[in-house]
């Protein structure tokens, strides 16, 4: 029996044990690559066969551009929150029992940072690729729309808007959506491990001046895009189930648009309360406004439809729908052609 004496390296892992990770990766790829020729060679020759090939080409080739597309700006947007929250870190940390044990994490960390970067970017990147790859249809449907030459009552605006065109702004603003979320929560642990965001601190600072830039131009913009997304819920309202018949009702009309244009100003202005705090530099000034923005949204978004539904509509339904229901009536006879039939 020997013994290593205390002073030596430890024992290296015997070399088959080191390569079988890899090589399970290596057959794990393969395997998936098969499989998905496979599937996609099925599906060439089965469109080939019934003469459609360009139908099958077109929607591989969207798909294709949309994964790029979509994971080229996710990449860029995470990439470029780290990269900035990486190079305004603190040169100088306060000492503190959380800065001590952040240490251990930090030495590990740094020799392999670029390491971690590039997975964490790569797989989100991959991950919104593949998701919007998915919506090829809304896509083609965007770029290929065309005009029904008839007029939505409420908002006076082409039928075709709402079927090409606003299914694919919602696609599109999700994604941005998520890329932003995403970029705000990396900023916020990248702060966090490098001490720009602390939540121990003595002299009362939580987030040093350039951690609260960052962060605070991040929930601006995303503000900023909940403003865009309220707007859009207007038009929105055309699919509505609330009232007594498919499409937009009393309540619709008369209070929910109404607090969505509400909502919509509100947004704005808290978003430039956001981009403000830049020369601010005040934790006050996004808290406010991220109050502003929840409240308002509780009680003009949530409670002041309700009102106007439960007090105000429900006991005389009939009568305040009714002018709606003919609208309902009126559509449905003009897309089954019937409209002159009596």
């Amino acid at each position: 029996m020997s013994f290593r004496s205390p002073g030596a390296p430890p024992a290296r892992m015997p070399r088959r044990s080191r390569l079988l990770a890899p090589v399970a990766a290596t057959v794990v790829v393969i395997i998936a690559g098969l499989a998905l020729a496979a599937n996609f060679w099925t599906d060439y020759k089965w469109f080939s066969s019934v003469g459609f090939t360009t139908v099958f080409l077109t929607e591989l080739w969207t798909r294709v551009l949309l994964f790029a597309v979509s994971a080229l700006v996710m990449a860029v947007i995470v990439g470029a929150s780290i990269f900035f929250a990486y190079r305004s870190r603190p040169g100088v940390r306060p000492m503190s029992l959380e800065q001590q044990g952040l240490d251990r994490y930090r030495q590990s960390i740094d020799p392999h940072r670029k390491l971690f970067f590039w997975i964490a970017v790569g797989a989100l990147a991959l991950l919104a690729g593949a998701a919007a790859s998915g919506d090829w249809r809304a896509y083609l449907q965007f770029v290929h729309a065309t005009d029904f030459g008839a007029l939505d009552p409420e908002f006076a605006m082409d039928i075709g808007f709402f079927a090409f065109v606003y299914p694919f702004l919602r696609t599109l603003l999700g994604y941005v959506y998520a890329a932003v979320i995403l970029a705000f929560i990396a900023a916020v642990i990248v702060h966090y491990l490098y001490g720009g965001v602390r939540l121990q601190n003595d002299s009362g600072q939580r987030a040093t001046p350039a951690a609260r830039v960052h962060l605070s131009v991040l929930l601006g913009v995303f503000v900023l895009l909940r403003a865009g997304s309220y707007w859009l819920d207007r038009y929105g309202l055309v699919f509505s189930d609330r009232g007594y018949t498919f499409g937009a009702s009393y309540t619709d009309v008369n209070a929910v648009k109404t607090a969505l244009t509400i909502l919509t100003v509100i947004s704005v202005i808290c978003a430039v309360l956001f981009f403000a705090n830049v020369y601010f530099k005040n934790t006050m000034v996004p808290m406010a406004s991220l109050g502003l923005l929840v409240l308002s949204a509780v009680l003009v978004g949530v409670a002041y439809p309700e009102i106007v539904q439960r007090f105000q509509v429900g006991p005389n339904e009939l009568r305040l729908e009714q002018p709606y229901i003919e609208r309902n009536i009126e559509s449905t006879r003009n897309a089954y052609g019937i409209a002159d039939a009596r």
